[in-house]
């Protein structure tokens, strides 16, 4: 059974001239890492929106880690997102906290104990490559060590999922090699990474990096309108019926 599942699933906001999300399709499996690559507007944080509960698919049907999204109750999500660690584009780090505090704050709010935190962030900080900084407060890193904090912070509790909003978006190509390397070395150790991006670039280069390493549970998702998901070796992606030959449409509906 797929850790994350949507069937049908659209979303349609009361002033959008047209879905955000329309009828999309999408199994993904433990252990994957999953990009969704689009230009702006073509509902990538929507879908992670939707992903984290934020907000509610307006049709179809979501399941994740064996919860069904419709039916959470609002006292149920957040138990639900303990599960997911979430990844912003701009960080948002506290500026008052050191690093340090920053990545145990998150630990803090779910009631972990003294003990167990001073156990998981310096581990966490040596995964993202920041043993060191733990003194330093957000004005004092670089873009990318704000973002490895960032990333510290959203897998200190080993969620099972890491939802990933253009974590790269803001940074030069060398420091966004980094980010993903990070990332990669994350998704190895069986978290599912699920993560949004404008660059198709480096969603290829991923892809080509893991075939040389042998490893193959990754793919490229490309949202679109009136979309399903094609499922591939390698790199899958949504393809619009509209660009699907008449020939070839029965057959690509059947898989499905």
């Amino acid at each position: 059974m797929a850790l994350i599942s949507l069937e049908h699933v659209s979303k349609v906001y009361p002033k959008g001239t047209r879905p955000a999300l329309d009828d999309i399709n999408l199994d993904i499996d433990r252990g994957d890492f999953v990009f969704l690559v689009g230009a702006s507007g073509s509902g990538k944080t929507t879908l992670l929106s939707l992903l984290l509960r934020e907000e509610e698919a307006t049709d179809g049907e979501i399941r994740v880690a064996g919860n069904d999204l419709r039916r959470l109750s609002a006292r149920q999500v957040p138990h639900y997102r303990r599960q997911i660690g979430f990844i912003f584009q701009d960080y948002k780090l506290l500026n008052n906290k050191t690093v340090w505090e920053n990545v145990a704050f998150a630990l803090e709010v779910i009631g972990t104990s003294r003990s167990t935190i001073k156990s998981l962030v310096p581990k966490v900080l040596q995964t993202v490559g920041l043993t060191g900084k733990e003194s330093n407060y957000p004005h004092e890193l670089s873009g990318g060590e704000a973002q490895r904090v960032a990333i510290a912070r959203a897998y200190v509790n080993h969620p099972q999922i890491l939802l990933a909003d253009e974590p790269t978006g803001n940074l030069d190509p060398t420091t966004s090699l980094g980010i993903m390397e990070v990332l990669d070395a994350i998704n190895r150790t069986g978290t599912t990474i699920v993560m949004a991006t404008h660059n198709e670039e480096i969603a290829h280069r991923q892809d080509r990096a893991r075939r040389a390493a042998g490893i193959l549970r990754f793919r490229a998702v490309f949202p679109g309108r009136r979309s399903r998901v094609e499922i591939a070796p390698g790199i899958g992606h949504f393809r619009s019926e509209r660009e699907i030959p008449s020939t070839e449409r029965h057959r690509f509906n059947e898989r499905s």
